[in-house]
């Protein structure tokens, strides 16, 4: 019987167990998939239960056509804030991470790792690209747009990192891509497993789903080795801005839904949705993996819990 021992160390480190299976498991190696061909034009584009303006007094009166407009504008956004976190978050991260500056692992595993990342978030981009472009089509929803800034996490990294340069902004940059990395497959959870939507909203989502386990795992790996080599300042520095980053991920997005809303005839403000989101418990994110790289550093899971107040 083959045990851990006999196996060769190169073949027990995670990277090298992702990268060699790369081309097996990944979206960007796989067929296209038939976006106009598993579109229902009967079925909602998004689960109503994750639409808050649809909650807010005055939307029970919404009729059917006008409730669906807002259902395929939610999706719409919730693409254009993926696309933003994978453009504006972690490939930004990817690539600082490749630069000899960065003191993480550079092994030639670990450089195979990050820049099949890379790959993989390009492609992710382009599936919320093509899926949005046959919503946007099909719904008649061709001018509804959303800005890469509008989105709480890009604020909140924008703002941890105002006034930062160098090395200390890049502490900050790899630290939100670790909050990203380590709990957006919940994020994308949500709508992988809903049956009574979309089809084709349902198979891509979970198709990035599929990718993210993976890269939680990269992330992990590579933000180790970075912390690691820290000193007691910049872990602390990296420490506070993976909580923000936490909590920024976890933020209601105010503007977007106001917009969404509208889509619908909807006119609601912003103030209405703050109010509405702080009555309510903040929806739970998977932080497995993350606390996995808590242990491996000692560093104590207070520091998920905080987020959670």
């Amino acid at each position: 019987m083959t045990t851990a021992r006999d196996v060769p160390e190169y073949e027990r480190d995670l990277l090298t167990q992702l990268t060699l299976r790369w081309g097996k498991r990944v979206a960007v190696k796989k067929d296209e998939l038939d976006l106009d061909g598993h579109f229902d034009a009967a079925l909602p584009d998004f689960p109503e239960h994750l639409v808050p303006v649809l909650h807010l007094p005055g939307a029970d009166r919404l009729d059917r056509e006008a409730r669906g407009r807002i259902l395929s504008a939610a999706w719409i956004s919730y693409n254009a804030k993926t696309a933003a976190v994978e453009d504006e978050i972690i490939l930004p991260a990817c690539r600082l991470m490749l630069q000899d500056r960065i003191p993480v692992r550079r092994d030639d595993i670990a450089v195979d790792a990050l820049h099949q990342t890379i790959i993989d978030e390009h492609y992710h981009i382009l599936m919320c690209h093509n899926a949005v472009g046959v919503t946007r089509r099909r719904r008649d929803l061709a001018d509804l747009r959303f800005a890469p800034g509008v989105w709480s996490v890009v604020q909140g990294r924008d703002a941890v990192r105002a006034g930062l340069s160098g090395f200390d902004r890049d502490i900050v940059d790899i630290a939100f891509s670790l909050a990203a990395e380590t709990t957006i497959s919940g994020f994308l959870s949500a709508l992988a497993t809903a049956q009574d939507i979309q089809p084709m909203n349902r198979i891509t989502t979970d198709l990035h789903r599929r990718d993210e386990s993976g890269h939680a795992v990269v992330f992990r790996e590579l933000c180790g080795s970075l912390y690691r080599n820290l000193d007691a300042a910049q872990r602390r520095m990296f420490r506070e801005a993976l909580v923000t980053g936490l909590a920024a991920f976890r933020a209601a997005d105010l503007d977007p839904w106001v917009t969404v809303a509208a889509q619908g005839g909807l006119e609601i403000g912003t103030g209405e949705l703050r109010e509405w989101a702080a009555s309510r418990p903040v929806p739970a994110r998977d932080t497995g993996p993350l606390r996995l790289l808590l242990d491996d550093l000692g560093i104590d899971h207070g520091l998920v819990e905080m987020v959670r107040r």
